[in-house]
């Protein structure tokens, strides 16, 4: 009965590191799935810009980071407020169009907020973004967890750098064969507007 109990104990205290592995291995995937997503959402040449081809494929890039149904939804910002779902080809006007809709309502795919919103990937901007990792936080079940994270863009053309947009995120991963993707973003000011 001892010998039942000892070999016991020392089971549970393996079970407990095999599974703080496991957590450990899913949390660096996902600290690497928002590192993507902040380097694909960076302009790349911070002196002359980024060609027209680097943006698309930065866009390309940054939609490889999302499910196929995804949904990113931005409050708190004005004119550009609304749902983006799904993924979309910035080279297919059909899965890419302009953003259409009224305020939270839906206006296109990511690959429209991303192409004709966000001011990291429009031409003339020189955004870099930062994430502060004290503020960043995962919660794993299973194929699916959730986050937060801060992003933090700076326009680099300006000496000193200029603030340009805090957004607080509130974030839905799966994993799919084998891989974590966004599912949903929910983001929200953090401080100053986005531009």
């Amino acid at each position: 009965m001892l010998v039942a109990l000892v070999l016991g104990l020392a089971v549970i205290p393996g079970s407990a590191a095999a599974q703080n592995s496991q957590n450990n291995t899913q949390t660096t995937e996902l600290y690497k799935l928002q590192a993507a997503f902040h380097r694909y959402a960076a302009v790349h040449d911070p002196v002359l810009g980024d060609s027209s081809e680097v943006i698309t494929q930065r866009i390309r890039d940054m939609l490889s980071l999302w499910t196929s149904n995804a949904v990113l939804s931005v409050q708190g910002f004005g004119t550009i407020d609304g749902y983006y779902i799904g993924n979309g080809d910035p080279d297919d006007p059909s899965s890419c169009p302009e953003s259409s809709g009224v305020e939270g309502a839906y206006r296109g795919t990511l690959c429209t907020y991303f192409k004709y919103v966000a001011g990291s990937f429009q031409a003339p901007n020189k955004f870099i973004v930062l994430t502060p990792s004290y503020s960043t936080s995962f919660d794993i079940s299973g194929d699916t967890a959730t986050g937060y994270w801060e992003c933090h863009y700076y326009d680099v053309s300006t000496t000193p750098w200029t603030a340009k947009a805090e957004i607080q995120t509130n974030t839905s991963f799966q994993r799919v064969k084998g891989h974590w993707l966004l599912s949903s973003i929910d983001a929200t000011p953090a401080g100053i507007p986005i531009p």
